[in-house]
């Protein structure tokens, strides 16, 4: 069984050397413009796209917003922090305050079993005084 082995190993290596030339070189990036970083920075980042799920549409955020009050579903791990640095970065206004509602889910009978929906996280979001958001405008 050695002598089998010293004759597979030299045409494995032989293998992974091909492999290797084979390989592109690896492409060298140019640094960001200062234009693209600013472009990147009004429209939000991964973070924002992922605490914030959607904005709430109701009667009852519609008569919050009147007042500078906006509702959005956010991620079950989201903190008051990381929501208000996120609305600011894709909304590009400034927070004044923020306020959390956790909802749990409620029992659904299918048949015997007592199922449960998924729990909701709720941020009420108040804008500082003269800004807005626009998302309600032709609902």
């Amino acid at each position: 069984m050695a002598l089998l082995d010293k004759i597979r190993k030299p045409k494995a290596a032989a293998k992974t050397e091909d492999t290797k030339a084979k390989r592109a070189p690896a492409k060298k990036t140019e640094p960001a413009s200062e234009a693209s970083v600013a472009s990147k920075a009004s429209k939000g980042n991964d973070l924002s796209s992922r605490l914030l799920r959607a904005p709430r549409v109701s009667e009852k955020a519609a008569r919050l917003a009147e007042k500078g009050t906006y509702v959005f579903e956010v991620a079950q791990d989201a903190e008051k922090i990381s929501i208000k640095r996120a609305v600011e970065s894709l909304y590009g206004v400034k927070v004044a305050s923020v306020r959390i509602i956790n909802i749990g889910g409620k029992p659904v009978k299918k048949g015997r079993r007592v199922s449960y929906r998924a729990d909701l996280k709720k941020a009420l979001v108040t804008v500082k005084p003269g800004q807005k958001i626009d998302l309600y405008e032709g609902v």
